[in-house]
This record gives C-alpha cells, structure tokens and sequence, in this order.
C-alpha cells in the first residue's frame, strides 16, 4: 500500500548555500503535487547567555522584544534566501507559481523542533541538507542524524553543493 505525499517539510539551515535542498523540496513538491513548506530553526540561546540578558535586561517586555527580533531577522533573511533562489532559478519559480509554499521560523534545538513541527504539521517527507562535504567520515551532520532518528517520516538527505 502506498501512502501518497501531501505536504513536504524542506528544511534549511541557511549556513551557505540551500540551492540543492530548495531545488530538491520544489522538484519533490511538483512530481507528487504537494505543498511545500520551507522551514528554518533559529538555534536556542545558550543558558548562560540567555541568564547574561536576563541580568542585564531587566524589562521583561524589552528582553521579549529582542527575543522576537531574532526571529523576524530570521524570517526575513528566509525570505530572502527564497526570492535569491527564484532569481538564479525563475524556471522553477513559474513551475511553482500557484502551488503553496509557506516560509517557517521557529527556535529551539533544530533536530528537536525539526522532528516536532513534521510531526504536527503532518508532513509526509522531510527534506534536508547532508551538511558533509565529505561522505568519507559520516554522510550528515548532526542535525540531520537526530532528524533520521527522531522521524516518522522518510527524510531525503540531499547532498551540500561544491564550491
């Protein structure tokens, strides 16, 4: 029995280039007619930074502001990244002109919230980076292990683009 693919989560981890794993989720989307939704995670602060601004910023509604900036700068250097994307490739842009595509940010660990936000969202694929230049050592990177080992989902493993 074969369960068809509705919606795919393309994750990105905008460290470089994203061509391949944003090529690879829109050619997923278009040969199953799915919904595509790019996502990307905005690691946590680490404890003693966050305690560090806790000290320092005592405002509570000023720290929950700066917190919030972090993830608008993120949301718009994705939207950026996209429309970078549909510019190197506008053929793909009019393949995808009235198929969805929805731009996600959160924070958190990213395998964690990756692994929770498919799962909720009830994505059928996940789509992600090998992050490895090499596969002589390992073929991914720790992001995309734990997404391999958390998932109920396939996840494509795309490989990094050469310089």
């Amino acid at each position: 029995m074969t369960k068809k693919i509705n919606r795919i989560l393309c994750s990105i981890g905008m460290r470089g280039n994203c061509d391949n794993v944003i090529e690879h989720g829109i050619n997923l989307a278009l040969a199953t007619d799915s919904s595509l939704n790019i996502l990307h995670v905005v690691k946590s602060l680490a404890e003693d930074v966050m305690n560090t601004l806790k000290v320092n910023i005592r405002d509570r509604d000023v720290l929950g502001s700066l917190m919030e900036q972090r993830i608008e700068q993120s949301r718009d250097k994705l939207a950026a990244e996209l429309e970078a994307f549909w510019v190197r490739f506008p053929k793909m842009r009019e393949a995808m002109k009235d198929r969805e595509i929805t731009l996600t940010v959160l924070e958190g660990d990213p395998a964690s919230v990756i692994t929770h936000f498919a799962n909720i969202g009830k994505f059928d694929l996940i789509v992600m980076a090998a992050n490895k230049r090499s596969y002589i050592a390992t073929y991914a990177g720790r992001v995309t292990k734990g997404v391999i080992k958390r998932a109920k989902v396939p996840v494509v493993v795309v490989p990094v683009a050469r310089p």
